[in-house]
């Protein structure tokens, strides 16, 4: 097993709030991504259909 985190508990907490602050990050983009997907669906979905002539 891999064993190169810091032998203390300081350090080890101070990376485990490191990495924390980074899932954080990363979570609130994937929701900030999620949501403009979800918005541009229902953009496509609520748009009127193409009418007749135009083809």
């Amino acid at each position: 097993m891999f064993d190169d985190l810091p032998p203390d508990l300081e350090r080890l907490r101070t990376l485990r709030v490191w990495h924390v602050m980074w899932l954080e990050r990363i979570d609130r983009k994937i929701a900030a991504l999620r949501q403009r997907e979800a918005e541009q669906e229902h953009e496509r979905r609520s748009r009127p259909p193409r009418p007749d002539w135009c083809d």
